[in-house]
């Protein structure tokens, strides 16, 4: 079967910028989720595009990445010079997690400044706020504690503590896949995801385990690494004619997941109404044994590995179509992803702390959210503090 012209080069040694540009559509996501608007630009988010979110395609696609960029590292500088480069990228990412959040602890002392819906979660469905940051009065020690356990913090930024977590226990899988034993790894990540089913264990105690509790995520983060570590046989694989019927039973899967999430009867920034064609007590019966986000529901799970197989599939065989079409948005915040993520909190922040968003109007705030998105990627494109934000 011969390539078609606009395919992607595939080249086991270049960055995948196919990755890139997935990391990127995840960041764009990732805005219009945390700013929590009703637009355009969120009928395409919550739920709508079947069981999914950013935060499942942020852990993985960091996987990925980790385990095509240290595997080569690591074969040409040893396992101790890579395992001291992902240390001192999880110390990095610690820091920068501190700083975020102490940044919105001083702020929120500020007269003026609000910085309620980066400091508190407000449940979706009940409408009913929940503070993330100690009360007025709390002793500064007791403050500064909470700080460094990652025990407080905003709910837009919880994620790059469980990044923290796995970037430091990476060097263990290293190990294990240099002596080719990916099986174990595959039965550590795994076993520790069935057990946390039934134990539900808070590992570290911080803030992000009531979210995405770590022995749970690892899994999306583990098998990601597998996935970029064995680039040859896993990508170059759904990259080629070989996986056709692979991604044509992903996209099956993919269709069926899409109209089940649209038979969900919660009308959250969907204000046209929903399918009903399945009742609503057996649609939450089938989301809360099999699509839950939290515990990483089996349903879900899958839905995500269609949805990335199709992806795949799709960007390397039509590469240069979507790289000229949005590729010029995608690839640069996706190759920026840790700076995205840093400086979209502060946007929202400056968003919220304007009269606009209370104005709740359905075009003002498709434009605050398209605004947002262009505000980051110009900074991405002027390299703006890139000499002091984590990249």
């Amino acid at each position: 079967m011969s390539i078609p012209a606009a395919a992607y080069p595939t080249s086991s040694n270049d960055r995948d910028l196919r990755i890139d540009l997935l990391r990127g559509l995840i960041m764009v996501y990732l805005i219009i989720v945390h700013l929590e608007l009703a637009s355009a630009l969120s009928l395409l988010a919550w739920g709508r595009l079947a069981f999914i979110s950013s935060a499942e395609g942020f852990v993985f696609l960091s996987g990925v990445v980790v385990g095509m960029v240290y595997r080569r590292r690591m074969q040409r500088d040893g396992l101790a010079a890579a395992s001291r480069l992902l240390w001192r990228r999880a110390w990095q990412l610690y820091t920068v997690n501190l700083f975020v959040i102490a940044s919105l602890a001083l702020l929120k002392l500020v007269p003026g400044v609000n910085v309620f819906e980066l400091t508190h979660w407000t449940s979706p469905w009940s409408g009913e706020s929940f503070p993330l940051y100690p009360p007025a009065g709390t002793d500064w020690w007791d403050t500064v504690g909470q700080i460094l356990l990652l025990r407080i913090g905003p709910h837009q930024f919880q994620i790059i503590g469980l990044y923290v977590v796995l970037l430091a226990g990476t060097p263990l899988a290293l190990y294990l896949l240099g002596r080719r034993l990916a099986w174990v790894v595959l039965l550590l990540s795994w076993g520790a995801y069935a057990l946390n089913h039934i134990l539900q264990i808070n590992l570290t105690g911080a803030r992000y385990e009531y979210a995405f509790p770590t022995l749970t995520w690892q899994l999306l983060f583990f098998n990601g690494l597998l996935i970029g570590y064995y680039r040859e046989r896993t990508l170059e694989f759904l990259a080629g004619p070989a996986s056709r019927w692979l991604v044509s039973l992903s996209a099956a899967l993919l269709v069926g997941f899409l109209f089940l999430a649209n038979n969900n009867p919660n009308p959250l920034f969907w204000p046209w109404g929903q399918m009903d064609f399945i009742d609503p007590r057996t649609f939450g019966e089938l989301y809360q044994t099999w699509f839950l986000k939290t515990p990483l529901g089996l349903g879900r799970l899958l839905n995500n590995v269609a949805a990335f197989i199709v992806a795949y599939h799709l960007l390397s065989r039509y590469w240069s179509l979507v790289e000229r079409t949005v590729g010029r948005l995608l690839i640069p915040l996706g190759q920026n992803s840790l700076y995205v993520f840093i400086l979209h909190v502060y946007v929202l922040l400056i968003l919220y702390n304007t009269p606009l968003p209370g104005l709740d109007l359905f075009w003002v705030n498709t434009l605050l959210q398209i605004g947002a998105i262009a505000v980051i990627w110009l900074m991405v494109e002027r390299r703006f503090l890139f000499s002091i934000v984590p990249r």
